[in-house]
């Protein structure tokens, strides 16, 4: 099997990470901080160490981690705890994920929000900051979304001169960065929360992620519960991470991402991947019946690659590569709603997104172009 859809997980998984998940069954399966016993203290210790190698990404403080358990629940607490009101006015960019579209359009039910979709030029990919300024001003941006990469075409988002402008508007701005959080940098300037996946950048299994509260900004409570402590009060701790935190924590998950980020410092998989995103888009290009969704410039998309190829529905491309060749992509429309629209895909029923990592080789690449040219 060749598995070229690592922007929906990535995969294989670090050795480290499988032993430490193996490890944590069977040696650290306890309800973390729940107990005096050394066992349960240990486990805290884990939750703990987990979110002070997160903050380090970014040069946060550790205490202003929230683990949850994706980061799809980490934007429905965000999107959730924040206090809407009618008339409020929200901003998103074409590429948004279905985890930021439909808790928003499920509080719309609800409260009269306005949103919008941020411009960007169809060519570059750039946003239009002239249009977005004036944007702003005639519709205050109550909050702004951004992700850091689109799941889609790879493309690294300007959404840092999006949030400058927004926040001369004094916006809350939310930045999605599961797509590329531990791999590449990103700027802290101007953004008061950023979401991480613990199962895609971070080499993690499924079951952990979360968001880091740059701002120390007080969401309302989107979900309670037992936390372990302050347990005769009826409301939730209201320090930093613990107000964001309930149940019982996925402490197995959170020991394998852990593994999974220290084998990140140990590996240069940012300059692997620039270089096979390189080679993969060449690849393609090379290709007659394939197109390739891509700016201008394509130095400035990461590790994933969507393509249409003639004749061929998008469903039907991934389906005769899984059948015929063994190889894994993903197909149709990714949970991102807006950007079909924005590169034209409707038509071929979405697109083939072609996603990398790590591990991935140009072996991979060479019998991908291989199948691709036989259709």
């Amino acid at each position: 099997m060749i598995y070229l859809d690592n922007a929906a997980t990535t995969y294989p998984k670090p050795k480290e990470v499988y032993d430490a998940l193996d490890f944590a069954q069977r040696n650290l399966s306890f309800n973390a901080g729940r107990g005096t016993y050394k066992k349960s203290q240990e486990c805290l210790q884990v939750l703990d160490d987990l979110r002070k190698e997160i903050a380090s990404i970014c040069r946060a403080d550790y205490r202003d981690v929230a683990l949850l358990s994706s980061a799809t629940e980490a934007l429905n607490i965000i999107i959730n705890g924040i206090d809407w009101k009618d008339g409020m006015n929200v901003y998103v960019t074409p590429f948004e994920h279905n985890a930021i579209i439909r808790p928003l359009y499920n509080i719309k039910k609800t409260v009269n929000l306005n949103i919008h979709i941020l411009p960007f030029d169809k060519e570059t990919w750039e946003p239009e900051l002239s249009k977005i300024e004036n944007m702003f001003a005639l519709d205050n941006p109550d909050v702004v979304f951004s992700s850091q990469i689109s799941n889609v075409t790879g493309l690294l988002i300007d959404y840092s001169a999006v949030f400058e402008l927004a926040k001369k508007h004094n916006s809350v701005t939310v930045l999605d960065a599961a797509q590329g959080y531990g791999i590449v940098e990103l700027s802290t300037k101007n953004v008061d929360f950023i979401v991480f996946a613990g199962h895609k950048s971070l080499y993690g299994p499924f079951g952990v992620g979360g968001f880091i509260n740059l701002n120390d900004s007080k969401l309302k409570i989107a979900k309670s519960g037992g936390t372990g402590s302050d347990t005769l009060n009826h409301d939730m701790p209201d320090f930093k991470h613990e107000r964001y935190e309930s149940g019982s924590p996925n402490v197995p998950a959170v020991y394998g991402t852990l593994e999974g980020i220290k084998w990140l410092k140990n590996n240069n998989v940012k300059e692997h991947e620039i270089k096979l995103t390189k080679y993969l888009i060449d690849s393609l290009e090379s290709l007659e019946k394939v197109g390739v969704y891509a700016p201008v410039d394509k130095s400035k998309m990461f590790g994933i690659v969507s393509i249409s190829v003639d004749g061929y529905s998008a469903d039907e491309i991934g389906h005769i590569l899984a059948d015929e060749f063994d190889i894994c992509i993903r197909t149709g429309y990714h949970c991102a709603p807006l950007i079909h629209e924005f590169i034209n895909s409707t038509i071929n029923g979405g697109t083939a997104r072609i996603s990398i990592s790590g591990f991935s080789t140009k072996e991979d690449i060479d019998s991908l172009i291989d199948a691709l040219s036989t259709f």
